[in-house]
């Protein structure tokens, strides 16, 4: 059978179902709640317009919540979603403050908590009702007098447009939204006797003033931008086709793993296939750079799938495109010209699929190492779909690389995220068009390229030169 190379992409997806729960934290929240949210990317999603608030029902909600003349002119500076904003956070303060405060919002770090949880609470919240039970939820607060329900509800009810405008603010100007909501609180509570007592200064009721906003903030977007949970498409090609590729490569070539510098190949080469090389500081590109990266290719498919450096140049651009959706209603649009369309799972909300789990270390016998830490993860049963694109003109033995690694990762039980020394990220995997003839004579002829050229690929690893008669890696 003639195997030709194609001058047009080829698509392939494999859809991942996952057995266990999965573990992928967002490296861009961290902070000091000990608790983790799962990676998510912002993602402008359709909505459908509900009816703009008035000016009559933002009035009402003025009039409910009138400000000290005080601090008037920073509340004048807020729009209406931020002055939701911080009524809401005032609201908690008013109803948790009282004396030593109420669960996590007590002591002298109470604020540094609810400043946390607030955040995580309005990234991962679809409306402000889901925001308030998940604050109360973290910070361990007990439920509020009945007394205070009407005028709470009035505003974790309002609009849609303003509900996704004030968890936007709360998102991006938590601090700013927890320090105006405290003033508005400390200032208030000179009201109070028993406060006022304490402060030594005299009770007085505080002059209000009901501020004033117009319909005009209101927006008339036919999308909003919302934290999607989300596999990264860099997670999924290290795990789905860079690992399972050295695998495959080093097993072929007898190039057993070990600690870098101590087994047969330099650490500079094994960086080269485990995350993509470094360049040494200070490196001079030769002048015959190109060359030596054409060679490079040519003799190992894997660097022209991936890409990578060398010490002192580039190898150049990975011949692969990777990305991956969660198969959810939110995706839809990415899953429309896909098999994964039409999968049960493509009409349930990713949020839907969230969890919460708590692990507590086990404590020494003498006490020592107890940590319990809380985080979100992705539920087991849930599908994710990984598309592998690879350019126009890419050789046959560069696919077959693509098409070996990925099955290996399937026949070897792979898993995405992390802590899968725990149990996490278990998965399994099936294509959704199934592997063509020609795509496996391609897999077939990559693997016999391996063994035909077993002891030159072999020793270019050992000496750093890639095969290109140079030594570019050390």
């Amino acid at each position: 059978m003639t195997i030709e190379v194609v001058p047009h992409a080829l698509t392939y997806d494999l859809l991942l179902t996952t057995t266990t729960a999965v573990s992928h934290h967002d490296p861009a929240v961290q902070d000091d709640s000990n608790r983790q949210l799962f990676n998510r990317q912002k993602q402008l999603l359709p909505v459908q317009l509900s009816e703009p608030i008035s000016a009559e029902a933002m009035r009402l909600i003025a009039a409910d919540h009138p400000v000290p003349v005080d601090i008037a002119a920073i509340v004048s500076d807020l729009t209406f979603a931020e002055f939701v904003g911080v009524v809401l956070v005032r609201e908690f303060i008013d109803r948790y403050n009282s004396l030593e405060g109420s669960g996590l919002f007590s002591g002298m770090e109470r604020y540094g908590r609810l400043e946390s949880r607030l955040r995580l609470a309005a990234i991962v919240a679809p409306s402000l009702r889901a925001l308030w039970d998940r604050l109360c939820d973290t910070m361990h607060v007990p439920i509020h007098g009945d007394k205070q329900d009407m005028r709470l509800l009035s505003l974790l009810t309002t609009p849609q447009s303003v509900q996704q405008a004030t968890l936007r603010a709360l998102t991006q100007q938590y601090r700013s939204i927890v320090s105006i909501a405290r003033l508005w609180h400390s200032t208030a509570k000179l009201e109070w006797p028993e406060y006022a007592e304490r402060a030594g200064v005299m009770a007085m009721v505080q002059p209000k003033q009901v501020m004033e906003f117009t319909a005009v903030e209101q927006s008339t977007a036919r999308y909003t931008a919302v934290e999607m949970p989300a596999v990264s498409a860099n997670s999924l090609r290290h795990q789905v086709v860079r690992e399972p590729a050295m695998r495959q490569l080093f097993t072929a070539l007898q190039l057993a793993e070990a600690i870098p510098g101590e087994g047969p190949l330099p650490a500079s080469v094994e960086a080269l296939f485990v995350n993509g090389g470094n360049i040494s500081a200070g490196a001079k590109q030769p002048g015959n750079a190109n060359a030596l990266a054409n060679r490079a290719r040519a003799m190992y498919p894997v660097l022209d799938l991936l890409g990578g450096v060398t010490d002192s140049f580039d190898i150049g651009e990975s011949r692969l495109r990777v990305s991956g959706w969660l198969v959810c209603r939110e995706n839809a649009a990415a899953l429309r010209n896909s098999r994964a369309a039409d999968l049960p799972m493509a009409t349930v909300s990713a949020f839907d699929m969230m969890d919460d789990v708590t692990m507590t270390r086990q404590a020494s016998p003498q006490g020592l190492g107890q940590m319990i830490a809380s985080f979100e993860t992705l539920a087991a049963g849930v599908q994710v779909l990984c598309r592998l694109v690879l350019d126009p003109w890419t050789a046959v033995t560069t696919r077959g690389a693509l098409l070996g690694a990925a099955e290996r990762f399937l026949m070897d039980h792979g898993t995405i995220g992390g802590q899968a020394a725990r149990g996490y990220g278990n998965v399994t995997g099936e294509w959704l068009e199934e592997l063509s003839d020609s795509d496996r004579s391609c897999a077939e002829a990559y693997e016999a390229y391996l063994a035909e050229h077993h002891d030159e690929l072999r020793q270019g690893l050992i000496d750093g030169t890639l095969g290109t008669g140079a030594q570019v890696l050390s």
